[in-house]
């Protein structure tokens, strides 16, 4: 608002509060229809400065609005051009260790052992930019679908699927239906699923079940569980648990981000008989369409 409009708006409240006091004294002197008409010129002027001081405030929020927009751009073009000028090199690098890996066998010990320490070395820093870009995305609000109804019986039958699990993991029970964001959802689930596999002795079972209006996922797994100490620790990011446990540090912390980002809660607790249980909470939905699954990326 320009200051013209505000020496206006307050130019038109003093002239309808002036015009409301002299409408008191009018009324001790004339007759009701000279009242009347004060009255209606005080109500006028307190209108019109009722309506500026209305306008003044529209249009600081619209440009509230207008500068959360451009800032959720900007924040969406550097995530993008960051991926992209990080990807390039990492691809190139895969690249060039998947040649020389063709010809391993023709390669003496030594070098062998290094071709090896690369390999694992570039999947680790490929699975932290994926897990960065994913986890910057999901702070910063930057999502390329809209949410919608989700099965997640057939959610967690394909995070299994994709990883080559036994569907039998997945225990028995009713479909539950959430909205979400399904490839993000799909990410933060694996997640949980990869963190099983890989530190915590195996994936033991994926539990799905209702509890009031939530729907309730489960993570068992095999290890030696978590402290309790570090249960709320884990989920924060480049935080990795045990001292010498290899990750990335991101993936717990993406789940956190996503699941809250859904509406949901998510902690980990000790697993009744040894090992740890993650336990993800999701608004349920009810009475939906049943939807097909959902693996779009």
């Amino acid at each position: 608002m320009s200051s013209a409009d505000g020496r206006a708006a307050a130019v038109a409240v003093g002239a309808g509060l002036a015009v409301a006091l002299l409408t008191a004294v009018t009324a001790l002197t004339d007759g009701p229809w000279a009242t009347a008409a004060v009255c209606l010129a005080g109500g006028a002027g307190l209108g019109t400065g009722l309506w500026l001081v209305l306008r003044r405030w529209a249009r600081e929020q619209q440009a509230a609005v207008d500068s959360l927009r451009r800032q959720a751009g900007r924040e969406d073009r550097l995530i993008g051009d960051l991926g992209h000028e990080l990807r390039n090199p990492v691809t190139t690098l895969s690249t060039s260790v998947e040649v020389l890996s063709r010809h391993e066998a023709e390669i003496p010990d030594r070098p062998r052992r290094a071709l090896r320490l690369a390999r694992t070395e570039i999947e680790h820093l490929r699975r932290l930019l994926d897990d960065l870009l994913a986890l910057a995305r999901a702070e910063a609000g930057v999502h390329t679908v809209e949410a919608r109804p989700v099965s997640l019986r057939e959610l967690l039958a394909y995070v299994l699927s994709g990883r080559q699990l036994t569907p039998e993991l997945l225990a028995p029970g009713p479909d539950l239906v959430v909205t979400a964001r399904p490839a993000e959802l799909e990410r933060a689930l694996g997640n949980l699923v990869d963190n099983a596999q890989r530190h915590g002795g195996g994936l033991v079972r994926l539990g799905l079940a209702p509890a009031g209006t939530w729907a309730v996922i489960t993570v068992d797994d095999a290890g030696p569980g978590v402290p309790a100490a570090d249960r709320e620790r884990i989920f924060e990011r480049f935080e990795t648990g045990r001292r010498g446990r290899r990750g990335t540090g991101i993936g717990l912390a993406l789940v956190a981000e996503t699941v809250v980002g859904h509406g949901g809660q998510v902690e980990c607790d000790a697993r009744p008989g040894g090992g740890a249980r993650f336990i993800v909470r999701l608004p349920a939905v009810t009475d939906v369409t049943p939807p097909g699954i959902v693996t779009e990326q």
